[in-house]
């Protein structure tokens, strides 16, 4: 199968990776110092939890012409960055695209690349169960057993998913079809939110954890509340469960994260975490529902950004 991978970030390195088998020709969309490493060092990630290294030679590109023709387009870029290439997505001729990360409006997305394109377009999302960090000469990769990419359809099924199954047949990674994905989507969205300016905040003020986990569980129950408003089902539905009933573990359980130094790979940028801000605003307009302990969070975690 013919595999692009659209960003050569954590996600799209690591996808890469995971998909390199003689049954996939996969190439890079890199730019820059990037595309200039992976062409001169290869693909070299290091693989936290599993205390492996690993280097391999991806093909790349710098652009993408309208007759580029691949069976799947990946695309792994941040959330604040889709919208930048739904022009050249629009123009080129592969049909299936899938928009891997974070997505509080998914439809919106799907409806402006069509909106947009003079070719058919088969839209569909998806999320890589992964984490890490770029560094100078290779990137720290952080997964459990070989990863997971979770995918799935606003409506109805997948229409390639025949040719998800053959790029993910003969690899490690697991391919799993989430059913009522954009409910996963935005539940998953509400958990990172709070969780990425909790990081940011522990790591650049010297405000008190305690004080820190009581405003971020107080966020999760404000955006749980608020997508179950809008007629979301929050998935899994332990998360919000768990906040709502067992505040005093879910209190524990937040220190404890704070404390453990793998987890700063899982963090977002700042831009991402700002536009999955300005969503959550745009949703709770013309509602008398409050955001205030999210607000609290954005801003102060903004002021030291």
């Amino acid at each position: 199968m013919k595999i692009l991978i659209y960003g050569a970030g954590v996600q799209g390195q690591f996808l890469a990776h995971a998909l390199n088998t003689k049954d996939n020709d996969i190439t890079m969309f890199a730019r820059g110092k990037t595309l200039e490493h992976l062409n001169q060092k290869g693909l070299k990630l290091k693989h936290s939890l599993q205390r492996k290294t690993t280097n391999e030679h991806i093909t790349t590109i710098s652009t993408l012409s309208e007759h580029d023709i691949y069976d799947v387009i990946f695309v792994t870029m941040k959330y604040s960055d889709f919208y930048n290439v739904v022009p050249v997505l629009a123009q080129n001729k592969s049909k299936n695209i899938i928009f891997i990360g974070n997505n509080m409006n998914p439809k919106l997305l799907q409806n402006t690349l069509t909106k947009h394109s003079d070719h058919p377009k088969h839209i569909t999302f998806g999320f890589l169960m992964t984490g890490g960090s770029r560094e100078a000469n290779h990137t720290n990769i952080l997964r459990f057993n070989a990863g997971e990419l979770k995918v799935g359809h606003m409506q109805g099924e997948i229409t390639f998913s025949d040719k998800l199954n053959l790029i993910f047949n003969n690899t490690k990674i697991k391919l799993t079809y989430e059913q009522k994905f954009e409910d996963w989507l935005m539940s998953h969205a509400a958990l990172v939110l709070p969780l990425n300016m909790l990081f940011i905040l522990k790591q650049n003020q010297n405000t008190n954890t305690h004080t820190l986990a009581k405003e971020t569980i107080a966020a999760f129950t404000e955006l749980h509340q608020l997508l179950e408003h809008k007629d979301y089902t929050i998935r899994p539905k332990v998360q919000s469960i768990i906040f709502k009933k067992f505040k005093g573990l879910s209190n524990i359980v937040l220190k404890t994260v704070m404390n453990i130094g793998l987890i700063n790979q899982t963090q977002g940028s700042f831009k991402e975490l700002e536009a999955l801000y300005n969503d959550v605003k745009e949703i709770n307009q013309n509602t008398a529902l409050t955001t205030r302990h999210l607000d609290y969070l954005f801003e102060t975690s903004k002021s030291v950004s």
